[in-house]
């Protein structure tokens, strides 16, 4: 059985918005504010707006990983349950 090397998590810093209810807006992440507030709002007069409305620019870290999916079951398991359900 071989296994296959797994891919270390990356790490960085940047900034995304933050809507006025609290969540955090993923799609929206940049290197600098001005990128993250670029990233959906193109004129500063819709900006502007947006923060008299509660939004915000939050200074975020990012973790980067490949997910890895595990089975709950082993087929010995999925087997057994299927026998015991046919009988």
């Amino acid at each position: 059985m071989t296994s296959k090397r797994q891919i270390p998590a990356a790490f960085t810093k940047g900034h995304v918005l933050c809507s006025p209810s609290g969540k955090l807006q993923p799609k929206t992440w940049g290197e600098t504010a001005e990128k993250a507030i670029a990233s959906k709002y193109r004129k500063p007069e819709t900006w502007e707006k947006a923060l008299r409305r509660g939004w915000s620019v939050r200074f975020v870290y990012v973790r980067f990983f490949i997910p890895v999916f595990k089975a709950t079951y082993t087929t010995t398991e999925i087997s057994e349950a299927y026998d015991v359900e046919d009988i």
